[in-house]
């Protein structure tokens, strides 16, 4: 019975109906409701015009979207271009089904962003990946969405950098760290800080196992990466490891921190671009904040409310 009733439940995590279904009985109705106004109101704001994709610009976005927070991604993308001043070219990656409303929408806030679906992203990034033999990379974006990050992002890219954003972070100033890269000479990867490790190994069994030093606490909610250092034939060796390889939510997180800090110096953000699992008093002083694991509500809850009232006291001056 575990084959038909596995096969049952995989259908329904599929289903876009019975997921939303399941997320309002998780919430309740109410806070659902609530939560869906909230996002919404980011419809209301005025489409952002990025440069045409190509090899010209030295940097593109990037996002990494599904039909579940797709409206979170646009907050994500209008409150960096809008305190960043930049018109870098935009590359949208689709997770999963997406219904015809939410890419209508995407297009109308996005005119010149390139939308990559998962069904033309599957036929050129596993294409890519089988041509070079990187099967393990192959499999595991099969089995982790977080992946795509990780492989799609530096395959789909033109740029000679990607700055790369997970769709529950929001800005709420100027990203100059962000806008005069490199930092340093040295400075191979630039991360937002953890609050502590979250990999699929210790930074212990990277140095017994590679020989790798592994920075300590990267969080790949923002970052800004040079694409020729992301070396994929590598992040295959790397998941050669079964620890490496487990489907987790940290396996792309991992590759990244190994893959940048075996290459150079890793540099990290300044605290103001927030990672932290709990509220805070304010926004002010913070440039950008990553609500990521339990402080997920509170993107709807306190970052977002304090974004539109930033944006309503420049409007009235």
């Amino acid at each position: 019975m575990s084959g038909p009733l596995e096969s049952m439940r995989s259908r329904l995590r599929r289903s876009r109906s019975w997921t939303t279904l399941r997320r309002i009985q998780r919430e309740g109705p109410l806070n659902a409701w609530k939560r869906w106004r909230m996002w919404s109101r980011i419809l209301d704001t005025a489409p952002v015009v990025t440069a045409p994709i190509g090899p010209q610009s030295r940097a593109e976005v990037h996002l990494l979207c599904s039909y579940r927070d797709y409206l979170c991604g646009i907050w994500a993308l209008k409150s960096f271009y809008h305190f960043a001043g930049v018109s870098y070219p935009l590359v949208i990656h689709i997770q999963g089904g997406i219904a015809d409303r939410a890419l209508s929408r995407l297009r109308r806030h996005f005119p010149n962003a390139r939308l990559v679906r998962q069904a033309e992203a599957d036929g050129i990034v596993e294409e890519y990946l089988s041509s070079r033999g990187l099967t393990r990379l192959l499999n595991a974006r099969r089995t982790s969405p977080f992946m795509m990050k990780l492989t799609d992002f530096p395959i789909l890219s033109e740029s000679e950098y990607m700055l790369t954003l997970d769709s529950d972070v929001l800005f709420f100033s100027r990203p100059s760290e962000l806008l005069s890269w490199p930092g340093s000479a040295t400075a191979q990867a630039l991360f937002q800080r953890d609050v502590a490790s979250a990999y699929n190994i210790s930074e212990a069994e990277a140095e017994a196992n590679f020989g790798i030093r592994m920075a300590k606490a990267v969080n790949t909610g923002i970052a800004l990466l040079l694409r020729r250092n992301l070396d994929l034939s590598r992040c295959e060796q790397f998941l050669a490891h079964p620890e490496v390889a487990k489907p987790t939510g940290f396996i792309e997180q991992t590759l990244h921190s190994l893959c940048a800090s075996e290459v150079g110096e890793v540099a990290y953000l300044p605290e103001s671009y927030l990672v932290c699992l709990e509220p805070v008093a304010g926004v002010d002083g913070l440039v950008a904040r990553h609500y990521a694991g339990t402080s997920r509500r509170l993107l709807t809850a306190e970052g977002m409310p304090a974004l539109l009232r930033k944006w309503a006291q420049e409007t009235n001056g």
